[in-house]
């Protein structure tokens, strides 16, 4: 109903936007064919990326970052189309960076209501930075503020702000703070603070805050900026998880997991898992599944299991992301998109080859980086209602070694033709998430998905979108700008979000590709 009532805005105001950033870094010529794809494609465009007055609308924390806009940020397009010529530049500026962000600030909600993002070029004058509304501003995030005059404005717009963290900005060390907190003098005394009082919180959290920047990826830094946000004072579920031992948990875990956590620490590799885990804090996804499938054990599983999924020690209760609201598409191969045919799409190349499809590249850090990703699709002989999916990936573990992993997922019809609830235990926690077939090409040379999910007794959240191909290579030229549409409009996705996955060793033959459960392939 809202793909409908938002269709006819959807091939003006969102192509537009789009159209313009392709002329920037891809010339007219190119940028039409986006628009005359556009018309033609099959995909529902999301409510949400066509609808901009959520960033827009007032706001219960508004952040201001502060960047110089149009310099080259951390971010890149995916370097096979780059070899391609298919960009005149290396990545996107500061600017379509963070004013990107800012749609996925005004999507992670608030408690309270909705968030707001506004981006301020440095080289602003002190007028124009009190036009833009910083002065307004709840939390600040300076980029890249080497010189005292350009701190001064940045100080000035800023000096009624709560809370300020700078990044990679000498100039503006000494006025970063959490709730009017200053955080450069509390790492001075760090050795004297008590480990669980606030104090020691907020320089820990405006380290994690700087170490989540410095990765270079869209997701650890959008982390960055909520993780500011929800130490303001505007609880965000989606990085509020509670990961701090009390009375309360140590005694769940006691008499409910005793055994389970015994057994853990006589294991080296589980110890190393919660070593390592609580080194990362829960809220960093990226780190903790990086730790988990490392050093995945046996014992590790039954704790968490024990823990978290059976008696929820913690206390979490996490929610799959709502926003931005994606839908699956309309046709395949010229007639309304069915079930089947959507499971046709997603069973792929099993069959002629041992896997349904090889991941091109993802969207998020945590889940959709790893090589070597083959995705396994099937019917269940046995059972004609199940469906499964097995995917396979390699993990290059922290102890430096190169492991193959794999999962099993039970998959089942939601309400619209294209929808799946996708269950599973991944290493002792429990899983829901809800995928889409976002687009597909009618001769399966490529599929897009995207995916929305809670690990809720874990507290984790999360997204994704996986662009995939039979042979783990980009699609043809002239299919790329049906992809960055849809993956624009569909899934609110930028295709420099886009991480090339590394299939360089995927045809070796040493990846574990027997499914699970016997399959029973479609035709």
């Amino acid at each position: 109903m809202r793909a409908d009532a938002f269709a006819s805005a959807s091939r003006a105001r969102p192509v537009a936007q789009h159209t313009a950033s392709s002329a920037r870094r891809r010339g007219p010529a190119r940028a039409a064919r986006v628009v005359a794809t556009a018309v033609t494609s099959p995909i529902q465009p999301s409510p949400d990326v066509v609808d901009a007055s959520r960033a827009a609308s007032s706001a219960a924390c508004t952040v201001a970052c502060f960047a110089r806009k149009d310099a080259l940020s951390f971010m890149r397009y995916p370097k096979s189309l780059a070899a391609r010529g298919r960009f005149d530049v290396e990545g996107p500026s500061f600017g379509e960076v963070f004013e990107h962000l800012a749609r996925r600030v005004a999507w992670s909600d608030a408690d309270e209501g909705t968030l707001r993002m506004i981006v301020v070029d440095v080289d602003a004058s002190d007028e124009e930075m009190r036009a833009s509304g910083a002065s307004d501003a709840d939390v600040f995030i300076a980029i890249d503020v080497d010189d005292e005059e350009t701190a001064g404005r940045v100080r000035r717009a800023t000096a009624s702000a709560a809370t300020g963290c700078a990044l990679n900005s000498p100039a503006l060390e000494a006025d970063e703070r959490i709730c009017y907190q200053p955080t450069r003098q509390l790492r001075a005394v760090r050795a004297k603070l008590t480990p669980w009082s606030q104090a020691a919180k907020d320089v820990r959290l405006m380290d994690q805050v700087k170490e989540l920047y410095a990765r270079g990826n869209h997701l650890d830094t959008l982390l960055s900026i909520l993780l500011l946000v929800d130490a303001s004072g505007a609880r965000v579920p989606a990085v509020d998880i509670n990961q701090d031992i009390t009375l309360g948990n140590v005694w769940c875990i006691a008499s409910n997991c005793n055994k389970q956590l015994l057994a853990c620490y006589q294991n080296p590799q589980c110890k190393k898992s919660l070593d390592c885990v609580d080194a990362c804090g829960l809220n960093d996804q990226v780190c903790t599944y990086t730790c988990i499938r490392s050093y995945q054990n046996e014992q590790f599983e039954k704790l968490a299991r024990c823990m978290l999924h059976k008696h929820n020690c913690l206390g979490n209760d996490a929610k799959r992301p709502q926003l931005p609201a994606v839908l699956p598409m309309t046709t395949w191969r010229g007639e309304m998109l069915t079930h089947a045919a959507a499971e046709r799409i997603m069973q792929g190349w099993l069959g002629e080859k041992q896997y349904s499809w090889l991941a091109v590249a993802g969207q998020n850090p945590a889940y959709d980086y790893f090589p070597n990703q083959f995705q396994i699709w099937y019917k269940d002989k046995k059972n004609k209602t199940a469906f499964w999916y097995n995917p396979v990936f390699k993990v290059n573990t922290l102890d430096g070694r190169s492991v193959y992993r794999r999962s099993d997922y039970r998959c089942r019809r939601a309400e619209t033709p294209g929808t799946f609830i996708f269950s599973f235990m991944d290493n002792g926690v429990t899983s829901e998430e809800y995928w889409r077939v976002v687009d597909a090409a009618d001769d399966l040379s490529w599929s897009l998905y995207y995916y929305a999910g809670a690990a809720k007794s874990a507290g984790q959240s999360y997204i994704g979108a996986v662009l995939a191909t039979p042979d783990g290579l980009w699609p043809a030229e002239d299919q790329m700008d049906r992809i960055e549409d849809s993956l624009w409009r569909g899934c609110g996705v930028k295709i420099w979000e886009m991480c090339q996955v590394d299939n360089s060793t995927a045809h070796d033959g040493d990846a574990p590709l027997e499914p699970l459960h016997e399959p029973s392939l479609m035709p």
